[in-house]
């Protein structure tokens, strides 16, 4: 099954083309007008007014369909993201054991675009990546590991996914992924050892869905910030965030960059704090709801209770925690 989620700004015969290509080709395409959007959220008042219009956090509507649909694997994928592997589907598979590089680092962070090459051999970071974790010398420890992944993040070739402000250093020669070069295939950040992933090429298991909500309060940081909590309690339960293949390249859509800064500022300046508060969280759930609702409980206290935490921010995270506690509290009712 396919889900397109459209937005007031999506082309009105985006909605009859999914109809003929589901015609042609017999493939089950659900396609999510604004209307039908209004009418499946009622059944969730609270979410329905947190989502705001005109933001990719529609992609919620789309998640939380599947998971009621009883999809056991949901891949997201935006866009202007173009498929290079023939197998793209396979490659995403998650949920079932598999072998790998588990990779620790001397520094607890993995730069994980390190899986890439650069046109100009220049080194560059994923968005979202702490400022504060860039530039340190990392030593990689790789075993080779049964794990079992319940996210697989492909990655990206073209224009990768960095952040604003690195868009803004290079704009009058920018980065460009010419070839994804690690050998293995695939990569997993060992227990403790931290990174982030997005939502643009991302394969999610069933179970991650109550854990995993994309806030419209965070401007650019909605996917960055739900990955380093799914890798908190993924770390508990023993389970993994795998790297690598499928691989896309990015056609990206037009930006203003300077708008994209405006967008992250605040995510970028607290993501360190925000992932030391995640570390220190005891959880003791057996399921990924459970323990989100942990999250969603011990995270605010902890953060809070920080000297370093300005007014501004605090209203910003204000808004961050009230969307989980509605995510929280929808999956209560399924």
């Amino acid at each position: 099954m396919f889900i397109v989620v459209a937005d007031k700004k999506t082309p009105l015969e985006a909605e009859s083309f999914c109809k003929e290509l589901a015609d042609r080709t017999a493939v089950r395409i659900e396609y999510f007008s604004v209307k039908r959007q209004e009418e499946y959220l009622s059944r969730f008042p609270a979410l329905k007014e947190h989502i705001q219009w005109n933001c990719i956090q529609r992609r919620n509507v789309g998640t939380l369909y599947a998971y009621e649909e009883g999809c056991e694997v949901i891949v997201t994928i935006d866009d202007d993201n173009f498929r290079i592997d023939d197998n793209y589907l396979g490659a995403h598979g998650v949920g079932e054991e598999t072998e790998v590089d588990v990779v620790s680092s001397s520094t607890s962070w993995i730069n994980i675009c390190r899986m890439l090459k650069e046109l100009k051999g220049r080194e560059f970071y994923h968005r979202g990546f702490p400022l504060e974790k860039k530039h340190a010398h990392e030593t990689w420890t790789a075993a080779r590991k049964k794990i079992r992944p319940v996210v697989n993040a492909g990655l990206w070739l073209g224009d990768p996914d960095i952040d604003a402000m690195t868009r803004l250093h290079y704009m009058a020669d920018p980065i460009e992924a010419t070839e994804f070069i690690y050998r293995n295939r695939y990569l997993v950040p060992a227990k403790g050892t931290w990174t982030t992933f997005n939502s643009q090429n991302t394969a999610l298991a069933r179970e991650v869905i109550p854990a995993y909500f994309l806030s419209p309060k965070a401007g650019r940081y909605d996917d960055i910030w739900a990955g380093y909590i799914i890798k908190k309690i993924a770390d508990h339960k023993n389970d993994s965030i795998r790297f690598g293949k499928p691989i896309v390249k990015q056609e990206r859509n037009p930006h203003n960059y300077w708008r994209d800064l405006d967008a992250e500022r605040q995510g970028h300046a607290l993501t360190l704090r925000f992932v030391e508060a995640l570390a220190s969280i005891n959880l003791a759930g057996t399921d990924y709801h459970a323990c989100y609702g942990e999250v969603v409980e011990q995270l605010p206290a902890i953060l809070f209770a920080r000297t370093d935490i300005r007014d501004d921010e605090r209203a910003f995270l204000d808004g961050y925690f009230t969307g989980m506690r509605i995510w929280h509290d929808v999956f209560k009712t399924l």
